[in-house]
């Protein structure tokens, strides 16, 4: 017995063609036509709502670019126009730290306690 993969029979890698394309071993019925429209009709407005379903994810990608567009102009303009304070914030910390290190009073330290089983 030969075995048949999926890339040399036609129909198969898609188990919907098998039907939309009456793959069977029995001659076509007379009078099917009228289940042959609904059928088709039925496919044509699922991917009609599939359709509109991605172009509505497609406007809100796209929507969410302009978002992030805008938002990344606006810390790139600040970014530039704060250039110039960011320096000599940088230059009073590195001044701080040379001096005395400043005591802390509890805080940031573990907090410890005994536990017995």
């Amino acid at each position: 017995m030969k075995t048949v993969t999926f890339k040399e029979a036609k129909g198969l890698c898609d188990l919907r063609t098998a039907t939309s394309h009456h793959i069977t071993s029995l001659p076509p019925l007379k009078g099917t036509a009228h289940l042959d429209l609904y059928l088709l009709d039925k496919e044509r407005q699922r991917l009609e709502r599939e359709l509109s379903r991605m172009e509505m994810r497609r406007r809100r990608i796209n929507s969410l670019l302009e978002h992030i567009k805008k938002k990344m102009e606006g810390l790139d303009e600040s970014a530039v126009q704060g250039h110039g304070s960011l320096n000599s914030h940088s230059t009073e910390r590195a001044a701080g730290k040379q001096g005395a290190p400043a005591k802390r009073d509890g805080h940031g330290k573990w907090k410890r306690m005994a536990v017995e089983y």
